[in-house]
């Protein structure tokens, strides 16, 4: 027997393993990439574009700290460690990690983060171009004494630092605003050192005085070395006006952008992500990751073109024709457009590649205010120290600020109903499944493969079968579908096809979640079609903390019941949150179809036939709760039945339609 053969010694693993190390400042004789090259690489570390969650220190000057920097602010926020260079230097030639403690700065700059360094006085702004007077409605100060004092939503002023507004990639392309080329050629928008992107979109809404309008500025760099600020100033929805102002230098076009900023959103460009001013301008934070939309009409019409191209030697699909016809109703962009069109989001001004989860976060917290102000008129005194109508419309004008809409020429709308509301709120959880939608759409275009595979493969499915529509579970569900329409729904519907559909794991998760006395039943669960790319890939989700926790529709389950969606039913239609935040399901089909919105996708919808594990026993109600979540977890329930007029007479065990589907009662 031969001798076995001596174990290689294992590799020694480099210092900086799994280190992500920002740089911040001008380091003497040096530039970024010298650094990462030089001394980062080396050690086994990555360099990182900018300050994130995922940081573990940055490398900065003592100027630099006691600025402080967009850098040392974000990583004063995190708590990253905030080294000189002389750490890297050491730890270079010494081959080793050295304790961060003692090459830190001793004079700690106070991070302006948390929101409680207010910005100076802003001195009496200088006389805007011609016809630049569009903040001219600063009226009289907005009233909202309680809403500044946010002390107790800290959550809602984490994100200090524009996180999108950080390029993240040296290869990051940002489209020069629409009208840019005209007037300037060659430019690009400038990011400087520390990686912030130097374009600004900004809003503002004011009902009473019909406002609904926009600003935009950019600090643009050409290819010779000039500098200058663009802005663009209207009416949403409208290409307005414009003007290149600066001298050419670097150090001008900077003042001005920065001087224009504060004189429209009343907030330093530093301190962007502050909550907008009262009577002043909103930044919209953005994403502007690779492949997000891009705003130029000459990238528009290059897509175009290679679309056209691509599309003659684009591979056949290997799906099912039923699949290959429901990947092109999820995935359909004319959908998407009229479904945004029928919630009055301007596409236009913020695309879905380019919304950030930070503005649909404000939009739910200020429908959340609205939400409280409904139930208690009382809130219009005293936390707004206003009276009903003026809050109201004080804190619509906020949320059509933050989310765009356009409204044409049409006066914004004043949110004091539960119908607007409810609108409102179906928009912020439609632009977030469709979100997920748009970036499985854009994944690996590079790759050759039909499209529709491409995003069939996206939403990570371990099954999703068509049914043969003679066989027994294709009747039986076709039967359940059928029967539980309501008299009162007006609902009349064709089945195209049924497909049974497993998300990965979900079956695992589902029989080990819960061992209190279980009741399972099929449900039903509507949405729009351009909801399910993100319902499929993400599955449904309870609104986040900020979102109010009325305005939603019936059959609810407040705390999140472990669900499968073993059924998706597609079917020609002709066509109120009761219980607080929760999955929503029902036991009458046409209810859920209501949903479903057919007239923007062509007459087509969608409904999920899901599993659901409600526990037993069910906390039962017929009156509205909006705290149903909380007495039905202290009383050791997992979820609520909303009982309306009509419902099933008896239940049977779908053991019947599928073996998985066998019913489980814990009696």
């Amino acid at each position: 027997m031969p001798p076995r053969k001596k174990k290689a010694a294992a590799p020694v693993t480099p210092p900086f393993t799994g280190f992500s190390i920002a740089i911040s400042g001008s380091i003497p004789n040096r530039t970024q990439a010298s650094i990462e090259t030089d001394y980062i690489a080396p050690l086994g570390g990555v360099l990182a574009k900018s300050v994130s969650a995922s940081t573990t220190h940055l490398v900065t000057t003592e100027t630099d700290y006691q600025k402080p920097s967009t850098k040392v602010k974000s990583a004063q926020a995190n708590g990253i460690p905030i080294v000189t260079f002389e750490w890297l230097e050491k730890c270079l030639s010494q081959n080793l990690h050295l304790k961060e403690d003692t090459y830190g700065f001793t004079s700690q700059s106070q991070p302006q983060v948390d929101g409680t360094a207010k910005p100076r006085n802003s001195r009496k702004r200088q006389a805007s171009q011609a016809a630049e007077n569009d903040n001219g409605d600063s009226q009289r100060p907005q009233p909202k004494k309680g809403k500044a004092d946010d002390g107790g939503k800290p959550k809602e002023r984490e994100p200090k630092i524009a996180e999108g507004q950080i390029a993240k990639s040296f290869d990051v392309k940002i489209p020069v605003d629409e009208g840019a080329h005209r007037e300037l050629l060659n430019y690009e928008v400038y990011i400087d050192d520390d990686g912030v992107i130097y374009d600004a979109s900004l809003n503002q809404t004011n009902a009473s005085n019909n406002n609904n309008k926009f600003y935009r500025v950019q600090l643009l760099r050409s290819v010779t070395g000039d500098y200058k600020t663009w802005t663009r100033w209207g009416r949403v929805g409208e290409y307005g006006q414009s003007k290149v102002i600066g001298s050419g230098s670097l150090e001008d076009a900077r003042k001005q952008f920065n001087d224009k900023f504060k004189s429209k959103s009343g907030l330093s460009w530093d301190n962007r992500s502050d909550n907008p001013r009262p009577g002043k301008y909103a930044f919209i934070e953005k994403s502007y990751e690779p492949d997000s939309d891009d705003d130029d009409s000459k990238d528009e019409v290059k897509t175009e073109v290679k679309t056209e191209v691509k599309q003659e030697d684009e591979p056949e699909s290997k799906l099912s024709k039923p699949v290959q016809s429901l990947m092109q109703l999820i995935f359909n962009q004319e959908y998407f457009t009229n479904a945004m069109a029928d919630l009055n989001y301007d596409s236009a001004k913020l695309p879905l590649g380019k919304l950030s989860k930070v503005m649909i976060t404000r939009g739910f917290q200020t429908l959340k205010d609205l939400s409280e102000l409904l139930d208690d008129p009382s809130l219009a005194s005293s936390k707004y120290d206003t009276s009903f109508p003026q809050a109201a419309e004080q804190l619509s004008n906020l949320f059509f600020t933050i989310i765009p809409h356009s409204f044409g020429r049409n006066r914004p709308p004043i949110i004091q109903t539960q119908t607007l509301l409810k609108k409102e709120i179906e928009l912020l959880e439609s632009l977030g499944d469709m979100k997920d939608a748009a970036l499985l759409m854009k994944a690996d275009k590079k790759e050759e493969i039909n499209k529709l595979d491409r995003h069939f493969r996206g939403l990570c499915l371990s099954e999703m079968t068509p049914l043969d529509n003679s066989g027994e579970e294709f009747l039986q569900l076709k039967d359940y579908l059928m029967d539980t329409r309501g008299s009162t729904h007006n609902a009349n519907y064709q089945i195209q096809q049924i497909f049974r559909i497993e998300r990965d794991g979900e079956f695992d998760r589902f029989d080990t979640s819960h061992k209190a006395p279980r009741d399972r039943r099929l449900l039903w669960h509507g949405s729009r079609c351009t909801n399910f790319g993100g319902i499929l890939s993400q599955g449904l989700r309870i609104a986040p903390p900020e979102a109010p926790v009325s305005g939603y529709g019936m059959y609810g389950l407040p705390r999140m019941s472990i669900f499968e969606a073993p059924v998706l039913v597609m079917f020609d239609a002709n066509l109120l949150i009761m219980f607080g935040k929760g999955i929503y399901l029902a036991d009458m089909s046409s209810k859920s179809a209501n949903y479903c919105c057919p007239y923007i996708s062509n007459g087509h919808a969608l409904l999920l036939l899901c599993e659901a594990e409600l526990g037993d026993p069910l906390q039962t109600l017929t009156n509205a709760s909006y705290n149903a979540g909380e007495t039905a977890q202290a009383n050791g329930m997992l979820s609520t039945w909303g009982q309306g007029i009509t419902g099933p007479s008896k239940w049977k065990d779908a053991g019947c339609v599928h073996p998985s589907l066998k019913g489980v009662k814990s009696k």
